[in-house]
Order: structure tokens, then C-alpha cells, then sequence
């Protein structure tokens, strides 16, 4: 396995991104969802990031990356969303010297961590990754998935999770917890949720 993965929540979590372009914007869409506190250093942001950076509380600064931007807030991970290889090595070593995870899009090579394909259905979320090697290879298998998990596996997991306590309350042991679950999420109860 080239990548772990695994769910970080990142509310409030401060992270940077570098680059005010069309590829920042895609990343910027993804953070917001997770409710992240976003920055983004560029000398020149779309209309649509600077449009989101009013209605979303999103610091945008109209600079030059320096390494000093990676101290000033104490960032938990950065983005470098540029076309500018030598500048995203930079931000790579930059952060690998301050302990801090990066992302440079389209460069697995030098990045920590990477964004997987993501498939959504409410509480439930579906990645997947190829570690890098083939992202659209990625999509791919996410609009394979979007047909197998239906819109209303949402609705399931919005069910079971508002009775979850009460079915614990009522078993006697941890297994019967269990088998209960497997029985309804592979039967009529199943069925009638999806429907």
C-alpha cells in the first residue's frame, strides 16, 4: 500500500494553499465541504476563488509564496495547486523542513498525502485512490460506484445512526449488537430503506 488511508476531520483545522488558479479551485471545493480554515497565497486568484473567499471566511493573500507564510498560522497541511514545478518543489521542502504535510497537485512523487476520487451518499463517503498512479482511472471507478450505492444509502446511515443507541441499550451482549445489524442491513428493513 503506497497510501494509508483514512477520514481527518478538518473543521477548523488551519491548512494553506498556494495558487489562485482553476486547480485551487477544485481543492478549495473539497476543503470547504469539510469546513477547514483555508488560506490561499497567490499573486492573481479566479473570480470564483476571491467570490467564495467573501461568502466563506477564506484568508486570500496577494503575494509571492515565501517559506515564512508556513509558520505565521501553524498550519497542519498545505496544498501546492501550481503549474510551477520549481515553486512546488520549493513548497515540498519547505514543508517536509517544518514537519508539515503537503499535497502538490499532479506530483505524487513529492507529496505526503493525496486526494483520493470521492463518492458521497450523506454520512456515508467512498474514496478511491490509485495512490497517484492513474487519477482518472480513479473517477472511473467512482461513477462505477455512484451505480452500486444508491443516493439512499444516505438515508440508511441517517437511520441507523439515530438508532444505534437504543438498539445497543437493548441487547444483552456486544455480538447480539451485531448480528441485529447484519440482519437488518441484508434484509426486508434493507429493502424498504431503498425503496
Amino acid at each position: 500500500m503506497k497510501y494509508f488511508p483514512f477520514f481527518l476531520q478538518l473543521e477548523k483545522l488551519p491548512c494553506l494553499i498556494i495558487g489562485g488558479g482553476s486547480v485551487a479551485e477544485r481543492k478549495l471545493d473539497l476543503l470547504l465541504k469539510a469546513n477547514a480554515d483555508i488560506t490561499i497565497v497567490s499573486i492573481k486568484f479566479t473570480d470564483y476563488i476571491l467570490e467564495l473567499s467573501k461568502s466563506n471566511n477564506i484568508k486570500c493573500i496577494t503575494q509571492e509564496y515565501t517559506k515564512d507564510l508556513l509558520s505565521e498560522k501553524k498550519y497542519k497541511f498545505v496544498i501546492s495547486a501550481t503549474n510551477n514545478i520549481t515553486l512546488n518543489q520549493k513548497v515540498a521542502d519547505d514543508c517536509a523542513n517544518q514537519n508539515i504535510i503537503v499535497n502538490v497537485v499532479d506530483q505524487p512523487e513529492i507529496c505526503d498525502f493525496i486526494f483520493p476520487s470521492i463518492l458521497e451518499r450523506g454520512d456515508i463517503t467512498i474514496a478511491v485512490s490509485t495512490g497517484g498512479a492513474s487519477p482518472v482511472l480513479a473517477r472511473v471507478l467512482r461513477t462505477k460506484l455512484e451505480t452500486m450505492v444508491p443516493s439512499s444509502y444516505g438515508k440508511l446511515a441517517e437511520i441507523v445512526s439515530a438508532n444505534r443507541v437504543k438498539v445497543r441499550k437493548r441487547m444483552k451482549r456486544f455480538s447480539s449488537n451485531k448480528i441485529f445489524w447484519e440482519q437488518m442491513l441484508n434484509g426486508k428493513f434493507l429493502e424498504l430503506v431503498l425503496s
